[in-house]
């Protein structure tokens, strides 16, 4: 079958659709191409994937096939599906997705999980104040929103964009919360809070990619996915670096820095956050594939080199 032939007089069963579209996406080199051809012709007809087993023997309408045509004309170009589909799931919560930000990743729910069980564990820390640096489409405060009720949170992003899709977010999954939107780069947005805020938690999944490496990165990410997100200067750590500088003019005594890593820079950044002197109890946490995904430090109440 040809699909570039689809006409109005060829009518295509969904099974001979998916079929067809996983061997074309097979050819071409799609990752998952039986999960991209699924995924994008739920989303053409309107159903859920389980649907199009029950349809798998009808016949799609034709301008509902057409509109999947194009999708998978799109996705021949290595665009994402989620940017496709416009939508991503990330911690049991579905997100609206664009290419104005990064599309979240399974990895980053070990961020989101060591932040809860640390908050939880702090029966003292009865509403406490958490900033995401760097939010993107939102799911990092958004996650902690929904799971932590109290917990009052403020995110930050240098793209107005980004922060437009994390409000846009925020109406469908939490439109109850009271979460504080900034523009700005870094900690820069919250200079002009008043009164100024200090956070029990700083949490961020900031770029952490090589410069040198972008665009050595599988396409679906270097072509379609913000540099501006993924960029983390010569050697990946420059995000890191300006955080822990300063992280601590805006932590609690006894705050707690957590951000996530490349799997190979975690023992740099711990060992950069103990380095400077105002950081201890660090500790660096591993994703459920076992690798190291997370830097964990809390701010001292006196810097480390005060003691005898």
């Amino acid at each position: 079958m040809n699909m570039a032939r689809t006409t109005d007089k060829i009518a295509w069963k969904t099974g001979e659709l998916l079929d067809w579209t996983t061997q074309f996406f097979t050819r071409c080199e799609i990752e998952d191409p039986r999960l991209s051809a699924e995924l994008l012709l739920a989303h053409a007809l309107g159903v859920s994937r389980m649907a199009l087993y029950t349809q798998y023997d009808q016949f799609p309408p034709p301008e509902k096939v057409a509109a999947f045509r194009e999708l998978v004309r799109r996705r021949k170009d290595h665009t994402p599906v989620a940017y496709l589909v416009g939508k991503a799931w990330f911690f049991s919560l579905e997100f609206s997705v664009s290419p104005d930000v990064l599309i979240p990743r399974p990895d980053t729910e070990t961020l989101v999980e060591q932040v809860i069980s640390l908050v939880r564990s702090r029966p003292d820390w009865a509403a406490p104040e958490i900033l995401d640096l760097g939010t993107g489409s939102g799911c990092i405060a958004l996650a902690l929103a929904k799971n932590l009720p109290a917990a009052r949170l403020t995110a930050t992003d240098i793209s107005a964009a980004a922060l437009a899709v994390a409000k846009s977010n925020a109406e469908s999954i939490q439109p109850a919360s009271s979460i504080r939107w900034l523009q700005g780069d870094l900690f820069a947005a919250i200079e002009a809070l008043s009164p100024p805020v200090r956070f029990k938690v700083i949490v961020s999944n900031p770029p952490y990619i090589p410069g040198s490496q972008v665009d050595g990165l599988m396409p679906e990410v270097s072509r379609h996915e913000p540099r501006l997100a993924l960029d983390g200067g010569s050697d990946g750590l420059r995000f890191f670096e300006r955080i822990a500088k300063s992280a601590p003019d805006w932590l609690e005594p006894g705050g707690v820095l957590a951000m996530e890593t490349a799997f190979n820079q975690a023992a740099a950044v711990e060992k950069n956050l103990l380095a400077a002197g105002c950081f201890g109890n660090a500790r660096i946490a591993r994703d459920a594939a076992g690798r190291q995904r997370c830097v964990i430090a809390q701010l001292l109440t006196e810097p480390a080199g005060n003691h005898p």
